[in-house]
């Protein structure tokens, strides 16, 4: 190969190949043809994926170049935007894949979980450990949460992981995304005049791109696990099914080897599955369900019986429902209007209370007035006149104590004979 597309070229044949030579299969269904498009086209997918982050000495900026945003394209050109695109897919199949979870305090971990170990784990070589030092443990400076809204550190994260909280890949690696761009933001401004800030920040830019190299590493495995997981899922469906059409296939046949001249109605099955979410959500308790299998044949007239009592129930249970809602109909409605009276009254009696008092006011405001006028009619004498004609005022009583009174002494006249 004189270059290196001509070899992708040739790489991406393979796999098209195989998609357009069994296409016609897929669509109808046929279990071999169905296996290999689905394989091919997840091969073909994990191949643009792979030589877009291997090959990234002969990725070149064209903007001239299609672009490929996702999907299994037949072909595609090693250029920058092309890989922007590729890991974006990568991202979001491998980020929103949930994990697996298994109990707390188990010493075996799921792929999943395994996979998210790795990625603590890599932050914790011997090399690294001067530099991570700072990042191990929740021991930040009094004003760290200042600058901080969310704190951080490995230990916490390692921890989320032992009790199983974490949901999702992308959420792990959230986290540990958070570790280093809190100490960037932190120690940004310090770094000039601190000595150990400045430590801090080149340890968290060291170690940041150590933790992106570890990322994409992960995005390469773990993306291909889950296509494959899901064609293996899927293949396994189809068989299933497969085998379940031929043994009904089967019964058929030994029916009508067993009764010469009649025919056995199969009962066929339909299951619908919905391949694009393949691992249920998860909640906080898990019930055991159980498919009960019917293995009663039923014939045509027994299903006609079935239905037509099952019509007459839905009919019956309708008219419970319509006669239940029209006595809460009546119910609400007699309430309603029993409120609104209550309200009419309490209006009227609010209204005639208000009137009543302003009434009362005004009979007082014309006593007083009349008051002032005949106290303005009388004519003004001495205030001690006045005071005697109060109506109000008090008497006062005089009373003389004669023991008190001393008798006047009278001076002897001497005359002389």
């Amino acid at each position: 190969y004189r270059t290196a597309e001509e070899f992708i070229s040739d790489i991406s044949l393979v796999f098209s190949n195989a998609i357009e030579f069994n296409k016609d299969g897929h669509e109808i269904g046929e279990p071999m043809s169905c296996a290999y498009y689905e394989a091919a086209t997840h091969l073909l997918k994990y191949s643009r994926w792979l030589s877009l982050e291997v090959l990234e000495s002969c990725i070149i900026d064209c903007t001239d170049s299609p672009i490929v945003e996702r999907g299994s394209a037949p072909n595609w050109k090693l250029t920058k935007r092309n890989a922007e695109m590729a890991r974006k897919e990568m991202e979001q199949t491998v980020f929103n894949e949930l994990i697996d979870k298994t109990e707390p305090g188990d010493t075996r971990y799921s792929w999943h979980e395994q996979e998210c170990d790795k990625l603590l784990k890599a932050l914790m070589h011997t090399s690294d450990r001067k530099r991570m030092s700072f990042f191990i443990q929740m021991i930040f400076p009094p004003n760290y949460s200042m600058y901080i809204s969310k704190p951080i550190a490995w230990d916490l994260c390692y921890q989320k992981l032992r009790e199983r909280k974490y949901n999702s890949i992308g959420e792990t690696v959230a986290d540990l995304r958070l570790i280093f761009s809190n100490a960037l933001k932190y120690n940004e401004k310090a770094r000039e005049i601190d000595k150990v800030s400045a430590e801090a920040y080149d340890s968290a830019i060291h170690m940041s791109a150590k933790l992106e190299a570890a990322i994409d590493r992960m995005l390469l495995t773990v993306g291909d696990r889950i296509g494959r997981e899901r064609i293996d899922m899927m293949n396994t469906h189809r068989q299933q099914e497969a085998e379940e059409r031929a043994r009904e296939e089967a019964m058929k046949l030994q029916w009508e080897k067993e009764h010469p001249g009649t025919t056995m109605e199969v009962k066929t099955k339909l299951r619908i599955t919905h391949r694009s979410s393949y691992r249920k959500r998860p909640t906080d308790f898990d019930l055991p369900f159980f498919d009960e299998e019917d293995d009663n044949e039923e014939s045509h007239a027994d299903t006609i019986s079935n239905a037509k009592a099952l019509y007459e129930k839905q009919l019956k249970q309708r008219a419970a429902m319509r006669k239940m809602s029209l006595a809460i109909g009546i119910s609400v409605f007699k309430r309603l209007e029993e409120r609104a009276t209550a309200k009419s009254w309490a209006y009227q009696m609010a209204q005639k209370t208000h009137l009543e008092r302003i009434r009362v006011r005004e009979e007082e405001e014309a006593i007083k007035t009349a008051k002032a006028k005949e106290d303005m009619g009388k004519p003004k004498g001495s205030l001690v006149s006045a005071a005697l004609e109060s109506v109000d005022r008090k008497q006062i009583k005089l009373a003389l104590d004669l023991k008190l009174i001393k008798p006047k002494k009278h001076k002897k006249l001497l005359t002389s004979l």
